[in-house]
């Protein structure tokens, strides 16, 4: 796989100056994301969307990065500015979608923009996060970046269900979009507006997609290299991603009955992910055994999601998601870390894996909640499958 060379570091050390720009930049994304996106899918289920009109929207939002990083991973890497800022500007527009769409195209369309969003950000991101750090201190570095979006996420949903409460969903959401254009003008250094129509790589994923979808159909990805073991892992997570993001929103809402009480839920959820994050980051990098890290998160947070999955009243399901979401903060993180850690010289392409089966796993992961939703069978099914998927992850070393 041919990637960037010397255009990387540059932009790595212009973009950075080591730590500071690519905080600034997720912490924005973050803000965004969590005031307002975490209300999504209520906003779908109070407008007349069912619980599976909810997954096919979660759905459609996992499966179109999956795409474009199989099939179209060259232009993601070989254009990290012009990745990223077409990322932020599709992640403004799925915003804008949420506020006007209706019906049908309010479940299909948006999770189409929030698809293009989450291949052209996290895939350039993660690779510059990657290259600025060191083996030595990775873990507590990486464990920073990944604490970022818990921290936010204990205060910034109790700031959007105010809003909601307040006002309407289209000011959470037109605050959101606004947030966006004011991360896209960051990163562009004020210039956006005069270079925003070069800088959209738009052309180039439709371009890279017609060539390895039309005739032969062949991936733009090497997976060579990785351990089945670490693969498997990742496909794990993603599977608990996809049943999480499906469920415990609507789930936690049916608790909480209004977007206020709901946002205090999810900013529990959150602080409890975020308590021991750092902490762990600095002890993995002196310990050097980050798989003991993960098996111990994933064994935890596979029994606290089953205690969930069976719960008999709400003060039960709060607690043990409480916990679920503290042990699962111990995978991700790490996981990423060992990933990397066993491609030093290619991590360009360990982040192309991890996006890979992390979007695999989750597509799974929703699938497995349409298939329950259609037989009939009570979610708590669904959340014993993402109880066995973490579990699974105690074979990584």
């Amino acid at each position: 796989m041919s990637l960037m060379g010397g255009n990387f570091k540059h932009y790595a050390i212009e973009m950075s100056h080591r730590h500071y720009s690519l905080l600034v930049m997720q912490t924005l994304v973050a803000v965004s994301n969590t005031m307002a996106n975490s209300f999504a899918l209520i906003y779908l289920y109070k407008t007349g969307s069912d619980y599976l009109q909810c997954s096919v929207f979660v759905l459609i939002c996992v499966l179109v990065p999956t795409v474009l990083i199989a099939f179209a991973s060259r232009p993601l890497v070989r254009n990290f500015v012009e990745s990223i800022e077409t990322s932020l500007m599709f992640l403004a527009l799925y915003y804008v979608a949420l506020m006007f769409a209706e019906g049908w195209f309010l479940v299909l369309i948006p999770p189409v923009i929030f698809g293009v969003y989450m291949a052209a950000f996290w895939v350039p991101y993660n690779a510059l996060v990657m290259h600025i750090t060191s083996r030595k201190k990775r873990g507590a570095i990486v464990g920073v970046y990944f604490l970022i979006f818990p921290m936010v996420s204990t205060a910034a949903p109790l700031l959007g269900g105010l809003v909601i409460g307040s006002w309407s969903y289209q000011v959470l959401f037109g605050a959101a979009a606004a947030i966006c254009v004011a991360n896209l003008v960051f990163v562009a250094g004020l210039r956006v507006f005069s270079n925003l129509r070069d800088r959209i790589i738009v052309p180039e994923l439709l371009q890279s997609l017609k060539i390895h979808l039309v005739g032969k159909v062949h991936i733009d990805l090497d997976l060579r290299g990785v351990d089945w073991r670490i693969k498997s892992s990742l496909f794990a997570e993603g599977v608990q991603d996809g049943i999480f993001w499906v469920l415990v929103p609507l789930l936690t809402f049916e608790f909480a009955k209004s977007e206020v009480v709901l946002s205090g839920y999810l900013s529990l959820f959150a602080f409890w992910g975020a308590v021991m994050t750092v902490a762990l980051g600095y002890l993995s990098d002196r310990l050097k055994d980050r798989a003991y890290i993960v098996r111990v998160g994933a064994a935890f947070g596979a029994v606290s999601v089953m205690f969930a999955a069976y719960s008999q009243s709400g003060e039960e399901y709060l607690s043990a998601m409480s916990m679920a979401f503290f042990w699962i903060a111990m995978i991700p993180s790490f996981l990423f870390t060992m990933l990397v850690d066993k491609l030093e010289r290619f991590k360009r392409k360990g982040v192309l894996i991890r996006e890979f089966f992390l979007n695999v796993g989750r597509c799974a992961g929703v699938a497995v909640v349409i298939l329950a939703l259609l037989a009939g069978a009570d979610l708590s099914l669904a959340l014993t499958i993402s109880a066995i998927a973490l579990a699974s992850i105690i074979i990584v070393k």
